[in-house]
């Protein structure tokens, strides 16, 4: 048997084949089968749970029901893969919260089946695969911030496990198709989030670094990858390439806002920082099936996968230090350590002691226990806790009593994405555009010369510079437009969800369009081309 061939060929025949590992045998089809379908269960009663709370789109859900509306290559910073999707779902069922959820829940649970099928191809015993798959629960950016409200992450951690896979699936099998299925999911990783090429460079450095992977990267086939990839991504490059400001505007994330003498050191200090609070607290747990000897990786998969996180460490040195970033979050290491349970699992070895391993699932199960009772109760406990969060907002409420204590508008303008978001649902035939998307309400009133009726503002009660209506009104007047006196806004409020004693509150004005756009200058600025396209 060739090297390629022992390193992908699978743990088990059929049948149950004894493992040393104190009694967990070989993991069959149908138990792997069963692993799936308990973690997608897992996740859509945290959805269920969350919902059956509260029905207010959270922040990035919101901003998605924003950017939905439109089809195009790209979405300011972020890249458009996620929003497409969204929209697909969207068409199809109107402006809801519900499909949005769906689509989480899809993502979360073809996460699991590929790290499920990456244990296959890496021959892990029972041991190894419960260890890589429970190991999840332990990364807070998975079990908790993924559940709450992260999207383009998710997708972004969905593509590199999948392009992991294929990667492993071509070491195999190094077919023409299986190079294409390899540039596709690329092109599909560097759709979802930019800092997706960190984790595709670092897998290259570690392929060029074993002989079993060199030759294939190395093979004129690698040529179909990169063809369909680039294929895939011509046209958001076109994109970013004519808008570079706005393709570019997330770098101002990077970057703390305040000078530093050694920006650089700030920026590795803050990444070595958030790796190990991305990693918190699955390597302290994990440290009880490791604690003794380390196990070393079996075979070339396993290699790839043990030298893996080297690799990406030096790619995002090299991108701190070209980019002067002093600021990593630790969200963003979704995907790039995303397989660091199942490099636990290589470490263990296939035959963990029998008590070890099951202080650590104990360790898996209680904490999926607290998180699916910590995710609704936060929103219950708010008024406790004097914490109250996004789904505690009765916006729904304020906005249907807006609705229909107001003349249908035409266009209804707001302060931000997430009153946009949450207004795209009680008005789903309108226009719903953040004041801050100034070429979007350029090209909106370029397009609809003859645009006529009432533009409703809404704007949040923040008093922060750049919020509220103050912000809504700079980000107006930054758009061409005339917006009206702070004054003659109207407040409305309600009591939190949960929290009736922390009122929430909105301010609105209903303005005529021609109002809106002053004596006409807009229009004429924008009818002679001064507006974005």
């Amino acid at each position: 048997m060739s090297p390629t061939q022992e390193q992908t060929s699978s743990s088990s025949a059929p049948g149950r084949h004894a493992d040393p590992s104190g009694g967990f045998p070989a993991l069959e089809p149908a138990w792997r089968q069963k692993l799936w379908l308990l973690a997608t269960g897992w996740f859509l009663l945290n959805a269920i749970t969350q919902r059956l709370l509260s029905d207010t789109a959270e922040t990035d859900q919101a901003a998605e029901l924003v950017r939905s509306q439109f089809w195009q290559w790209g979405y300011g910073s972020q890249p458009p893969l996620y929003t497409w999707l969204a929209k697909l779902a969207l068409d199809l069922t109107g402006p809801a919260l519900w499909p949005l959820q769906a689509l989480k829940v899809g993502l979360l649970s073809a996460l699991v089946a590929s790290v499920l099928e990456i244990c296959r191809r890496l021959r892990f015993s029972q041991a190894q695969t419960w260890i890589a798959v429970a190991g999840l629960v332990l990364i807070p950016q998975f079990a908790w911030e993924s559940q709450r409200d992260l999207t383009h992450s998710v997708l972004a951690t969905v593509m590199a496990s999948l392009t992991l896979l294929l990667w492993l699936r071509v070491a195999a099998d190094p077919s023409p198709l299986n190079y294409i299925l390899v540039g596709t999911v690329s092109a599909g990783g560097l759709l979802s989030k930019y800092n997706f090429a960190i984790f595709l460079v670092g897998l290259v450095l570690v392929s060029l670094s074993l002989p079993t992977f060199r030759r294939h990267l190395l093979s004129p086939k690698i040529l179909l990858a990169m063809a369909i990839g680039l294929l895939l991504l011509a046209p958001h490059l076109h994109w970013a390439l004519s808008q570079p400001d706005m393709a570019l505007s997330g770098l101002e994330k990077l970057r703390s806002g305040q000078s530093s003498p050694a920006p650089q050191l700030q920026g590795l200090g803050s990444a070595i920082l958030n790796a190990i609070g991305f990693l918190t607290p699955l390597w302290i747990v994990g440290l009880v099936l490791v604690s003794r000897r380390p196990h070393g990786p079996g075979n070339a998969g396993q290699q790839l996968l043990c030298r893996l996180p080297l690799a990406i460490a030096v790619v995002l040195v090299l991108v701190i230090l070209v980019t002067g970033a002093t600021r990593i979050k630790d969200r963003w290491y979704q995907s790039l350590l995303f397989y660091a349970p199942v490099l636990l699992a290589v470490l263990a070895g296939p035959s963990p002691p029998r008590r070890r391993l099951q202080s650590y699932l104990q360790a898996c199960g209680l904490a999926a226990v607290v998180v699916s009772v910590a995710l609704p109760a936060r929103i219950v406990l708010a008024g406790v806790l004097q914490r109250t969060s996004a789904l505690n907002a009765p916006i729904l409420t304020l906005l249907e009593r807006i609705k229909g204590g107001q003349a249908a508008p035409v266009l209804v303008i707001t302060s931000d994405s997430f009153i946009a978001g949450n207004a795209r649902r009680v008005f789903p035939q309108v226009p719903i555009l953040p004041a801050r998307h100034h070429t979007a309400l350029q090209s909106l009133f370029q397009h609809q010369q003859n645009l006529q009726g009432s533009v409703l503002l809404i704007a949040s009660a923040e008093a922060k510079r750049g919020r509220g209506f103050g912000g809504l009104l700079e980000n107006l007047a930054t758009a061409g437009l005339q917006g009206p006196d702070a004054e003659l806004f109207t407040p409305i409020s309600a009591p939190s969800l949960w929290a009736p004693r922390e009122p929430y509150a909105l301010f609105i004005h209903a303005m005529d369009v021609q109002e809106l756009l002053g004596d006409g200058q807009s229009r004429r600025q924008l009818s002679a081309g001064e507006a974005v396209r």
